[in-house]
């Protein structure tokens, strides 16, 4: 009767995790269509971003719905509880991160001037760090292995000094009209968000590392070599 109820909860942990994992696709796949619209002004596909952010709200309810079920009708115990909560607070970042991808493709349909074509580029880069951030994030949860998400963490230190160097330098940009002021104005923002999306990242990597040490770790901000246990 126990190894049934081991094997029961095993293909309802399988189908969690693939819910999990498919919510992170779509993630994936929205900020690296999101940057592409926004450096391309490709307003189709910004609209298939926007509309499929939907999809991604309704894979957290999923998640964590199912998450709910399994803690009051499993019982479950050790690592088992510590995947099912992880999960739960995991689709919490990625549906903020969804809408930080939508927020950058909505900007894909603004009028572009010459002064803000280098902008672009680079906050666009930044888009491609955070979603290459994502993959790595993905196959650290994938394998539960703590050691690469506080890796994969690291990496955004490098998100907020790309956002540092464009903020210093829209500061330092005279625009010439009212409407090159509300371009740059965007572009600020834009730089907020796509920082914030590296933070959500982060968040998701403390969790993993809780999914297999049990501690969560303070992965970002002040650090002398080594994880801080919270």
């Amino acid at each position: 009767m126990e190894m049934k109820r081991a094997n029961s909860l095993e293909e309802k942990m399988r189908f969690y995790q693939e819910m999990l994992i498919q919510m992170v696709n779509r993630v994936e796949e929205a900020i690296l269509q999101a940057q592409h619209a926004f450096r391309n002004h490709d307003t189709e596909l910004a609209r298939k971003v926007i509309a499929n952010d939907w999809f991604i709200d309704q894979l957290q309810d999923m998640v964590e719905n199912d998450g709910v079920r399994l803690l009051i009708s499993e019982t479950p115990y050790g690592h088992y509880m510590r995947h099912i909560i992880a999960g739960m607070k995991i689709v919490s970042s990625l549906e903020r991160m969804g809408d930080h991808a939508a927020h950058l493709a909505k900007m894909s349909t603004a009028k572009e001037y010459d002064l803000c074509v280098p902008f672009v580029e680079r906050i666009g880069e930044m888009a491609l760090l955070g979603a290459t951030m994502t993959r790595m994030a993905v196959e650290a949860f994938m394998d539960v292995k703590s050691e690469k998400a506080i890796e994969v963490a690291l990496m955004d230190d490098r998100m907020d000094a790309m956002r540092n160097d464009i903020n210093r330098d829209l500061f330092a940009t005279q625009p010439t009209g009212p409407g090159e002021m509300e371009r740059l104005l965007n572009l600020f923002y834009l730089t907020k968000e796509m920082e914030r999306f590296g933070d959500h990242v982060t968040t998701i990597c403390r969790w993993i590392v809780y999914m297999e040490k049990g501690e969560r770790p303070r992965l970002n901000g002040p650090r002398d070599g080594s994880p801080v246990m919270a």
